[in-house]
């Protein structure tokens, strides 16, 4: 009994951290219908700011007051007025790439604002860390376990009191069910539900701050792994219920340690601490929160233009054809205005032909550059963008056409590129071979990723794919026969018989040949029946099954397409390189992914193509400047995910748009050949029949 005290007592402080996480997440959930996977990223804002204001020589009471009660809700309330309350009602993709664009870019911003993280060894919140103020069972408890739990107990039980006592609480439950009819009571609902998101930010920089001296430095890792924690506590709270959130991340902290203690050491130990949450995740997401009640007045109010701009799919007939819809429908209106014209057909082709051939003119441009008189490394740089591309363009499968969200992506092209690295040194078969048998084995797990989760979708989804790249990144990649842990694995650069792709050109063509054929799959699965099924899906999965379609059966095919993509990518980047390690692809590696291929455009391939681009071109740019800047990029792709949620079908297609609509604007300006006065005449139309309206 002493020995399990002994394991399960130093648990107690990382399970009122991941309480407090979970806390705030069921708050801001239930209040707000936002998942808001920002909460790690507040919690190193505010972590950050005390131990900085300490080494400063603040007193820690007043640090900790302006880091918990000043910061955290300053942020919280910033991003509830500038984004989350922009997306209540929007779909989980747009919910969830804000959060996610924030949870990346929040911390590397305080780093660049900071400068540098402190080097002093965080102090506890209000008493000594390192002394021992009392023995239970004989089990020592220091002053930093002491103060972390008391503090815990204190804020919970005024969270309870307020919500189960006060007139506050009963307009945040209230809230909860309908803000319209809370507001025809005379209650403004917006105030509530940002009186909700100040006391969970407030929630969230406490957390942050009793995390700190549980380490021997600062480190925005670190709360990212709280992040997960406090998911998995959500979870079995089932994003609902304060108490079980608490009971939850209690249980989570204890277990974690005892696993720890009773466990051999080992590969196996090490990693099934840290991935506890896979576990708790698909254990507990099946049985979540199903029946939400909705509001009963949400007809109310009209849909948001965010909610018309999400609900464009894929466009198989061309990389930018949401461009040329827009621009279609532009060149209808200006036909009607003269009234007469051509077909619709031939205004679409109007419009849509100059759109395709400046895309296409770029593409050859940006080919031929390659090919004669980019520079060695600008060269590396584009292959690198190519090798990503690949990665994107199995997101555009998964997520641009099936409406799939996952978090795991980067696992799915680590695993290809180790099997391909260990196939090609340990069993010498040829590069290519081994990166095509590499995808092979991505799709495998694909699938077994797939099957656990049929019944999740959305929010669910994407929490239990992020656990499985948890548990990749933990228990895969560190044994010896896949990612080999820190050294990481060799691949060399394939040849085909005499031909050989060491050199940098050669290797950028085979680059450009792997990533055109894996758009091809894409777009021929697109442009096909699987694709009609897929869009079917995406719209409902109960009327897609309703009318014949086989979910179950699409969803794993889906995912082992994708993850076979992004596997076959993943060998290919590994091979530019020369070796990889597990840190190329970590969970962190996928967020990015998916937040990236958002922004750029997740419905078309053109996007996707752009957005390995992008990422690659940005990450070289961003390297010559001082170490202090080093997060830029994940700066600079965290907030433009603010102008994501007005324009959630990228910027390409954004702008493909635009162009085409300034194309037909100027068409309608030349009165060009074919339109207004030189069009034939339309055809009167037919009367309809009595009694049928006209449409």
């Amino acid at each position: 009994m002493t020995e399990l005290l002994g394991y399960a007592i130093p648990g107690i402080p990382f399970g009122c951290v991941f309480a407090l996480m979970a806390i705030g997440l069921v708050l801001t959930y239930t209040t707000s219908g936002v998942f808001n996977l920002a909460f790690g990223a507040q919690a190193f804002v505010s972590g950050l700011a005390f131990v900085s204001l300490i080494s400063d020589g603040w007193p820690r009471w007043a640090a900790a007051l302006l880091a918990i009660v000043v910061l955290g809700p300053a942020v919280g309330l910033a991003l509830d007025r500038l984004l989350f309350r922009r997306v209540r009602t929007a779909s989980p993709i747009v919910k969830l790439v804000p959060s996610l664009g924030l949870l990346i870019a929040l911390p590397q911003l305080a780093l660049i604002i900071a400068g540098s993280v402190p080097t002093i060894a965080p102090p506890a919140l209000f008493l000594d860390a390192q002394r021992v103020y009392a023995h239970v069972l004989g089990v020592p408890v220091s002053g930093l376990e002491l103060s972390i739990m008391v503090a815990t107990a204190a804020v919970v039980a005024l969270l309870l009191v307020l919500a189960r006592a006060t007139p506050l609480g009963l307009q945040m439950r209230a809230v909860v069910e309908s803000p319209r009819l809370v507001e025809l009571s005379g209650i403004n609902a917006g105030r509530v539900g940002a009186t909700a998101w100040v006391i969970s930010s407030c929630f969230a920089g406490l957390a942050g701050v009793l995390l700190a001296p549980l380490y021997s430095q600062i480190d925005p890792q670190n709360y990212t792994v709280l992040l997960v924690w406090g998911i998995a506590a959500a979870v079995i709270a089932r994003f609902e219920s304060i108490p079980l959130a608490l009971g939850g991340g209690l249980a989570l902290g204890i277990g974690q340690q005892v696993l720890a203690g009773y466990l051999p050491p080992g590969v196996i130990a090490s990693g099934l601490r840290p991935s506890l949450p896979f576990i708790v995740l698909l254990v507990f997401l099946p049985f979540g929160r199903r029946n939400r009640i909705e509001d009963p007045l949400a007809g109310c109010d009209p849909p948001p233009s965010t909610m018309v701009e999400d609900a464009r799919r894929y466009r198989p007939a061309s990389a930018l054809a949401v461009g040329a819809d827009v621009g279609t429908r532009a060149v209808g209106l200006w036909h009607r205005a003269l009234g007469a014209g051509p077909s619709e057909s031939l205004a679409a082709r109007a419009v849509r032909r100059p759109t395709t051939v400046v895309a296409w003119t770029l593409a050859a441009l940006a080919v031929l550059s390659a090919l004669t008189w980019v520079p060695a490394d600008w060269l590396l740089t584009m292959t690198q963008g190519l090798a990503f591309g690949t990665v994107f363009v199995s997101l555009t499968l998964l997520t641009g056409m099936s409406g799939q969200i996952s978090l795991c992506q980067a696992s799915f092209a680590g695993l290809g590129g180790f099997v391909a690295g260990q196939l090609a040194t340990q069993m010498g078969w040829p590069v290519l071979v081994a990166g095509v048998a590499g995808g092979a084995l991505a799709a495998l797990l694909g699938v077994i990723v797939a099957l656990p989760t049929l019944r999740l979708a959305g929010l669910p989804l994407a929490l239990a794919t992020l656990a499985f790249a948890l548990l990749a990144d933990n228990v895969l990649f560190p044994v010896s026969w896949l990612g080999d842990g820190a050294s990481g694995v060799r691949l060399p650069r394939p040849s085909i018989g005499p031909v050989r792709f060491a050199a940098a050109r050669p290797f950028f063509i085979l680059a450009l040949v792997l990533l055109v054929v894996s758009a091809g799959v894409v777009k021929r699965i697109g442009d096909g029946t699987t694709g009609r099924y897929l869009f079917a899906m995406r719209g409902s999965e109960t009327a897609a099954s309703s009318v014949g379609i086989d979910v179950r059966k699409l969803r794993i095919g889906v995912f082992a397409i994708s993850a076979g993509i992004a596997g076959v990518g993943g060998a290919l980047y590994g091979s530019l390189q020369g070796s990889l390690v597990p840190e190329d692809f970590n969970y962190e590696i996928s967020l990015v992914l998916l937040v990236v291929a958002a922004i750029v455009g997740l419905g078309s391939i053109g996007g996707a193509v752009v957005a390995g681009l992008v990422y690659t071109t940005l990450q070289r740019a961003v390297a010559t400047l001082p170490t202090r800047y080093a997060g830029l990029v994940a700066v600079l792709f965290g907030l433009a995910t603010l102008s994501y949620t007005r324009h959630p079908e990228g910027i390409v297609d954004f702008l493909a748009g635009r162009f085409s609509e300034l194309w037909a604007r100027l068409l309608g300006a030349l009165r060009t050949p074919g339109y207004g006065r030189d069009a034939p005449a339309p055809e009167p139309e037919a009367e309809p029949a009595h009694g049928v309206a006209r449409p």
